[in-house]
């Protein structure tokens, strides 16, 4: 996205940069994961969306970032596990749509795309709380509009170089602020783990942009970050990386189910609410906006339950299901 390098090039350095750091800070991002289960699988599960969607972007064969952006969202989301990595698949779909027919990020793309992307995140979840990437985003989003609505020249490279860095620094406040907006984080005295890997991957954006390497710097600081490089022989979760005690209440058991099918939004409205009477942490959202003859789409759907067998009937009923599986919920 820097100077001449567009498109394709551009988004795959951006994808593989981030991948790398997701790669580095995997295991502190999963034993940070408090919120909402301490299932410590965040760090893995967004590494598993910014993989997919790099690899999408390795089977493209044009320049377009939108385009570019929707077929790595798309892909992501399709193969996407955890409330992470799902959301995180969410975001990048939601990034591309203003970006369709560019090849080049301007601060006003940029904009845009955080816009979309924050409408998309909120919109997918049924139950969206602040303290979570979402927060992280938007604080994200305000700081670029901002930028975009001071520049001189909102089409000149110096003017998305130069929002960047502040873009970040926003991501960055939001982050520390989460530790304060959840019960969870504040008893476990850590920030939000799936803010800290949208964090790095806005970080990798920066680098990618102004031709820079990625510096983790920016998660120095952070509370549980330093103490999360080393885990101890009693330190399974991030709950005891503080020496505060751990989230307080019983077992939480089930399972995470993730399936795919396909629906029409009449359907996945009334999915979306018996989902809520079966379980929690519940994200319906589309996969790309090419819709059958009958108006449906293909969804990507994630929940935790305790009752998987009448949660899949539900599905079942509301459209043809295309693949599903279930991982156990321990904390």
């Amino acid at each position: 996205m820097r100077g001449k390098v567009k498109g394709a090039a551009a988004v795959h350095r951006w994808f593989a940069v981030a991948e790398d750091a997701l790669e580095v800070h995997r295991e502190r991002l999963d034993r940070l994961n408090v919120y909402p289960v301490a299932d410590s699988d965040t760090g893995s599960n967004m590494l598993a969306t910014i993989r997919s969607s790099r690899v999408a972007v390795e089977e493209a064969d044009h320049e377009d970032l939108g385009a570019l952006l929707a077929a790595a969202g798309a892909q992501a989301m399709g193969s996407a596990h955890g409330n992470s990595g799902t959301l995180l698949a969410v975001l990048i779909s939601g990034f591309a749509e203003p970006l369709n027919g560019q090849e080049r990020l301007t601060v006003n793309a940029l904009s845009r795309g955080l816009d979309r992307a924050s409408l998309r995140g909120w919109s997918a979840l049924t139950q969206p709380v602040s303290g979570t990437m979402l927060s992280v985003l938007d604080a994200a989003r305000d700081e670029a509009r901002s930028c975009a609505s001071a520049a001189v020249a909102p089409d000149s490279r110096a003017a998305v170089e130069e929002a960047l860095p502040r873009v970040l620094a926003a991501a960055r406040q939001a982050v520390a602020q989460t530790e304060h907006q959840l019960p969870e984080l504040a008893r476990a005295g850590v920030v939000d783990s799936g803010g800290l890997g949208l964090l790095l991957v806005l970080a990798a954006l920066s680098a990618t942009v102004r031709g820079e390497a990625l510096e983790d710097q920016i998660m120095h600081g952070l509370s549980g970050w330093d103490n999360a490089f080393e885990p101890s022989e009693h330190t399974t979760t991030s709950s005891s990386l503080s020496g505060n005690d751990a989230p307080t209440g019983p077992l939480q058991s089930g399972v995470e189910l993730m399936c795919t099918a396909r629906l029409n939004p009449l359907k996945a409205a009334e999915l979306r609410h018996r989902l809520d009477e079966l379980g929690e942490s519940v994200i319906i959202t589309p996969i790309g906006s090419e819709a059958d003859l009958d108006g449906s789409l293909r969804w990507r759907i994630h929940v935790h339950t305790d009752q998987p067998d009448a949660t899949l009937e539900a599905v079942h009923d509301a459209g043809p299901l295309e693949d599903s599986s279930t991982n156990p919920l321990n904390r």
